[in-house]
C-alpha cells in the first residue's frame, strides 16, 4: 500500500523502489535481551532492535551488524562478544533511564516553583481584593479629620 502510494505520488519514482514502514514494537532492550537470552531471537534479530531502541540510526545499525558478522568470521568468541555487546546495550540503557530521571527532577523543581509563585500572586490578588485597607502613614500625616477654626467659617470653642 505505502509503495503504491508513493509510487502514485512521485511519477518519476523508479520501478523498484519499494516504501517500507519500520516499527519499534519493543519498549526497552531489557525486552530485547530477555528475548535472545531465551533463544527467541538470534543476534541478527536481537543486535538491530537494541540498537534501534536506543535511537542509532540506520547506518550504525548495518555498521554494528557487519562488524559482528566479520567477529563471527574471524573467529572472534561470539559469546564473548555477545555478552560485550549486551552488557553495553544493558549500560546505555540504564545511563538513558538515569537521564530521563535528571530530567524529571529538574521539570518537577520548576513545576514547583511555578506553583509557589502562583501560589505568592493568589494570595496578593486576595489580600487586595478584600475591604479597603487602611493606607500605611495615613494616620500620622494628619490624614484625619482636621478641627474647625475661625479662618474655615467654624468656631473655635476653647475649653477650660
Amino acid at each position: 500500500m505505502l509503495t503504491s502510494v508513493w509510487h502514485a505520488c512521485y511519477t518519476d519514482a523508479l520501478e523498484g523502489d519499494e516504501l517500507t514502514l519500520l516499527t519499534a514494537p519493543l519498549a526497552s532492550t531489557a525486552e530485547v535481551e530477555a528475548l535472545y537470552t531465551a533463544g527467541l531471537i538470534d543476534i541478527d534479530s536481537a543486535l538491530p532492535c537494541a540498537l534501534h531502541s536506543l535511537g542509532s540510526t540506520a547506518s550504525e545499525i548495518a555498521g554494528a551488524v557487519k562488524r559482528r558478522r566479520e567477529a563471527d568470521r574471524a573467529g572472534t568468541d561470539s559469546k564473548l562478544l555477545e555478552a560485550q555487546t549486551m552488557t553495553k546495550v544493558g549500560d546505555a540503557d540504564i545511563a538513558l533511564k538515569g537521564a530521563q530521571a535528571l530530567k524529571t527532577a529538574a521539570e518537577t523543581k520548576v513545576v514547583e516553583e511555578q506553583v509557589g509563585k502562583t501560589k505568592a500572586e493568589t494570595k496578593k490578588v486576595l489580600h487586595e481584593a478584600s475591604a479597603p485597607h487602611a493606607t500605611p502613614g495615613a494616620a500620622a500625616s494628619g490624614g484625619g479629620p482636621k478641627p474647625a477654626t475661625a479662618a474655615s467659617g467654624g468656631k473655635a470653642v476653647a475649653k477650660k
